[in-house]
């Protein structure tokens, strides 16, 4: 019942590309592995709107030493024939151990474009260390991490909001606790300001529940926010986002 109960929920609500934000440890899960999500919601009459999108996460766990990860996300939508959303997202990072799996190196690379955030390319690429401070099966698992990165960004009008090169820091905190065998919550927080301006700075906050249905499929119940304290000429501060995702995994 509860499994029908779940899948009725997801053929009425919207959905959207998400990829699992769970942090993961070297060993875990050794080898190939990953998830997919896709989803399409169209109204009509009254209400007009469709939305498509497409999210993708790929893994590779080498078991002892290091492991690499890479996420891609896809996001369209127009209401009343008019397009209203248009982003694409790429992030690729390495994980190596350097202390008994508490301590790891990071590596990452990351681009993305959304033409409603005036942002034509942002690219950037960074480095840390990363800290898990708490691994207890009744508490969870938690990470902390600190490093730097270089970005550049590309606006899609550069008369009104001349391009960028930043150097920033990067910080962020992340949780994760499994309950119910295979149900799981996720934390992640990333605080980003300027070395030059720390008033200038950019944080995100995401939250995602997710909950198995059959087999390899789950449901994914997340909430995102995020605060940019000097947008773009033209662009808010603060965006917010609530996403129904169905994700399988592989």
């Amino acid at each position: 019942m509860r499994k029908v109960l779940l899948l009725s929920y997801v053929c009425s609500t919207s959905l959207f590309a998400l990829v699992n934000i769970a942090p993961v440890d070297i060993g875990a899960r050794p080898g190939f592995s990953g998830n997919l999500s896709g989803s399409l919601s169209s109204k009509s009459g009254n209400t007009q709107k469709d939305d498509y999108s497409l999210g993708l996460r790929a893994q590779y766990d080498q078991g002892s030493d290091y492991l690499v990860w890479g996420t891609l996300t896809y996001d369209y939508g127009t209401a009343r024939g008019v397009k209203n959303e248009d982003k694409t997202y790429a992030h690729v990072r390495t994980i190596h151990a350097l202390y008994d799996n508490d301590w790891c190196g990071e590596l990452f690379v990351q681009t993305e474009q959304d033409n409603f955030r005036d942002i034509k390319a942002r690219s950037l690429a960074g480095a840390g260390v990363r800290w898990r401070f708490l691994n207890a099966d009744d508490w969870g698992k938690g990470y902390a991490g600190m490093g730097g990165l270089i970005e550049k960004i590309d606006y899609t009008n550069p008369q009104i909001n001349p391009n960028e090169n930043n150097s920033r820091l990067n910080s962020y905190i992340a949780y994760t606790k499994s309950f119910m065998t295979a149900s799981k919550v996720s934390y992640v927080g990333y605080f980003q300001p300027k070395f030059d301006a720390p008033s200038d700075y950019v944080t995100s906050h995401t939250v995602e529940l997710n909950i198995p249905i059959y087999q390899k499929l789950s449901l994914s119940l997340s909430a995102n926010y995020a605060y940019d304290s000097l947008p773009p000429i033209g662009v808010q501060k603060k965006d917010t986002a609530y996403l129904t995702s169905l994700l399988w995994e592989f």
